[in-house]
């Protein structure tokens, strides 16, 4: 019989256990790839260019075609990039995000990543803040630094600084909402047709046929966060119940989060 001396023995390399960290195990490194893939790739520009043209450059028309400075102007342009800060950015993150999850399920890369000392949780997290961070840069605060400069310069008017970004962090509800809502249906379907197709329907009832629904279900929606967001901004009355599409939509926000995080843990790979 062959018996292994202490040296043989120490030469080996041992085999150790190693753990998640936790609930939150691996949060860091999957955080890491997934800011990379924005920041370290050309997504980030192609995002920024994409955004400040649409916000950006409709109401940089509006301002220079609807003739001298009026308040009226300004509070057409203020309204103008708020709605298309909730809705046309809601789209893009949709679009974007959509393939967030089912992507790396079709092509193995979740099961993978699953395979190493990451948790699961980290697994949606780390995608959840990568995507809030990525559209809130190229979506959100680089346009609006532009538009608040943009403003001064063309029409010169004095408006409320801090009740403008007080209205459009209201409007930023949406896109975070649907953000919220992608992820989530990420993980209860396997491709990405009725992912696309649910969050579409809800956001065009929204747009269009919003007036059709009771009023005590659209107040539960991200349907009327642009208009308490303008309402906000321009310092005008608003409804009685414009706390409730905010409360709402963040009520919804970590729902989605929860049964997202809850359905991940119980996928099979």
């Amino acid at each position: 019989m062959t018996t292994v001396t202490q040296p043989e023995m120490k030469e080996r390399p041992s085999l150790y256990p190693v753990t998640t960290g936790g609930w939150l195990g691996g949060l860091g490194n999957l955080l890491r790839k997934e800011l990379d893939q924005w920041w370290g790739t050309k997504m980030w520009w192609i995002q920024l260019i994409i955004w400040v043209l649409i916000l950006n450059g409709v109401t940089t028309i509006i301002m220079l075609s609807e003739g001298p400075p009026s308040e009226a102007v300004l509070q057409e342009v203020i309204q103008t990039f708020l709605e298309i800060a909730a809705f046309a950015v809601s789209f893009g993150v949709i679009a974007t995000v959509q393939g967030a999850i089912v992507g790396e399920k079709e092509l193995g890369t979740a099961a993978w990543v699953m395979s190493k000392p990451a948790s699961r949780p980290a697994f949606i997290l780390s995608k959840m803040a990568a995507y809030v961070l990525g559209f809130a840069v190229t979506a959100i605060l680089v346009p609006a630094i532009i538009f608040i400069v943009e403003t001064r310069l063309l029409l010169g008017l004095p408006y409320s600084l801090q009740s403008f970004l007080a209205g459009l962090a209201v409007a930023s509800l949406s896109p975070l909402f649907y953000l919220a809502l992608t992820l989530m249906l990420g993980t209860l379907f396997a491709n990405r047709g009725p992912i696309i197709g649910i969050c579409i329907a809800l956001i065009m009832s929204g747009m269009l046929l919003k007036g059709m629904f009771p009023p005590q279900l659209t107040m539960i929606t991200p349907w009327l966060l642009a208009q308490v967001a303008s309402g906000i901004a321009l310092e005008t009355p608003l409804p009685g119940y414009w706390p409730v599409p905010i409360a709402a939509a963040c009520f919804w926000i970590v729902l989605f989060t929860a049964v997202a995080l809850w359905r991940f843990s119980r996928e099979e790979f």
